[in-house]
C-alpha cells in the first residue's frame, strides 16, 4: 500500500513543486494546492454525499428491520439487502468513494512529509545520505518529519551536506521559505511547552470537526447515539496527531476542512439534502 501512495504522491509532488515555482511560498503554495486537490476531488464528494443521504431516507426503515429481527441475523441480512436493492442503494455504494479517495489523501500528506524529495527534487540516495549526517548532529529524528529536520540543518550547518547535497542544491533548502504567516511549517508544536505553534493544532482540530457535523448535518444524518459522539472522538484522535507531525500537515488540513465547509454550503445551493430525502421519500412511499 505505501508504494501505491508513493506513485500518487508523484503527480501530486510535481503539482505542489510547480505552485510553489509560482508563488516561492509554501504555506501558500499549500492553500492552492489543496484548493486544486479539492476541486479534484469534488466529483467523487459529490457521489458520496448523493449516497449518504439517499441511506439517511431509509434509515427509519433500517432501524425498524434491525429491531423486528434483532434475533435472527440471516433474516435481518435478507431484509436489509431488500430494502437496499428496492430503493436503489449499493451496499458499496457509500463506501467505494472514500476507498479511492483515501489513497489519494495518504499521497498529499506523502507530498507534505517530503518536501525534500517533492520541492528540492532530490533523490532517495541523496535524503538517506543527508539523514545520516543530521542523526550525526542531532540524534534519532522523528519518524514523522526527517526531512523537515534535515531541511532546518542544512540551514544552520550547511558545510556539513557539502558532499551530499551540490552547491545549487544547498542554496535551494537555504532559500526554500517553509514559513506562513511567520510560523515555521517544517517545525513540530511542543506540548509540553506553550508557544505560537499551538495555534496551529488547535485550529485543524476545530475545523475538522466543525467539517464533520456540518457534513453530517447536511446529509441528513441524525446525530443520535454514538453518532453524536462521533466528530468529538475523530477530533480527540486527531489532536494527538497534530503535536508528533510538522505543523505543514496540520495547516493542509486546516485549509482542507475550510474548503470542505465552503464546499458543503456551495453544494447545498445546488443540491438541498432535505429536498431530496423527500423526494426519495416519496418515492419510497
Amino acid at each position: 500500500m505505501g508504494s501505491l501512495f508513493n506513485i500518487i504522491a508523484i503527480p501530486l509532488g510535481m503539482l505542489l513543486k510547480l505552485i510553489y515555482d509560482v508563488v516561492s511560498n509554501y504555506g501558500l503554495a499549500l492553500f492552492l494546492f489543496t484548493l486544486v486537490t479539492r476541486i479534484i476531488l469534488l466529483p467523487l464528494d459529490w457521489k458520496q454525499k448523493k449516497s449518504s443521504i439517499r441511506m439517511a431516507a431509509i434509515q427509519p426503515m433500517i432501524n425498524e428491520i434491525n429491531k423486528k429481527y434483532a434475533n435472527n441475523m440471516q433474516k435481518r441480512q435478507e431484509e436489509l439487502a431488500r430494502v437496499q436493492q428496492e430503493n436503489g442503494i449499493s451496499a458499496s455504494a457509500g463506501c467505494l468513494p472514500m476507498l479511492i479517495q483515501l489513497p489519494i489523501l495518504f499521497g498529499l500528506i506523502n507530498v507534505i512529509y517530503e518536501p525534500l524529495r517533492h520541492l528540492a527534487r532530490l533523490s532517495t540516495e541523496t535524503i538517506e545520505s543527508a539523514k545520516l549526517i543530521t542523526e550525526g548532529i542531532v540524534g534519532n529524528l522523528s519518524r514523522y518529519s526527517p526531512q523537515s529536520a534535515i531541511l532546518t540543518e542544512v540551514r544552520n550547518n550547511p558545510e556539513m551536506f557539502k558532499d551530499v547535497f551540490s552547491a545549487d542544491q544547498i542554496a535551494f533548502c537555504q532559500d526554500i521559505n517553509m514559513s506562513f504567516l511567520g510560523i515555521d511549517l517544517t517545525a513540530i508544536p511542543d506540548i509540553k511547552h506553550l508557544s505560537i505553534l499551538w495555534l496551529i493544532p488547535v485550529l485543524s482540530v476545530a475545523f475538522m470537526l466543525i467539517q464533520q457535523v456540518i457534513t453530517m448535518k447536511f446529509n441528513g444524518q441524525k446525530m443520535e447515539g454514538m453518532m453524536k459522539w462521533m466528530p468529538i472522538y475523530t477530533s480527540a484522535m486527531f489532536a494527538y496527531i497534530t503535536f508528533v507531525i510538522p505543523a505543514g500537515v496540520s495547516v493542509y488540513w486546516i485549509f482542507s476542512s475550510v474548503f470542505g465547509i465552503g464546499q458543503e454550503f456551495i453544494l447545498k445551493l445546488f443540491f438541498d439534502p432535505e429536498k431530496e430525502k423527500e423526494k426519495i421519500e416519496e418515492e419510497m412511499k
